[in-house]
């Protein structure tokens, strides 16, 4: 597939830990979004739901911090922590607007 030509490529180029602010995530199992999507629909619906696709179309990266052993930073195994916003919410001083999900190897 020619996304994953492209993904590979930047791979090559970018050597070392992903920490980042904004942007796209850098999941390292799967879509950070379905994750935060599951659990902001109660852990209800099936992954297959397109309820779950919709959801998760709403959430955006916030930050993401990578396992970085220079900065002695291990999460699980080589895995990193991930936050995100629910777009369109005016606040942030809604706790349901924001969610966390790691991913590890």
């Amino acid at each position: 597939m020619a996304g994953d030509d492209f993904t590979e490529a930047l791979d090559e180029r970018h050597t070392g830990p992903r920490h980042q602010v904004g942007g796209y995530a850098t999941p390292v199992q799967g879509p950070v979004e379905d994750e935060v999507a599951h659990a902001a629909l109660h852990n209800e619906v099936a992954w297959t739901d397109p309820r779950l696709r919709a959801e998760a179309e709403r959430w955006e990266l916030l930050f993401q911090v990578d396992s970085d052993d220079d900065l002695d930073m291990m999460w699980g195994d080589v895995g990193t922590l991930y936050w995100l916003a629910r777009t369109g919410d005016p606040t942030n001083d809604d706790p349901t607007a924001i969610s966390f999900t790691w991913q590890c190897c």
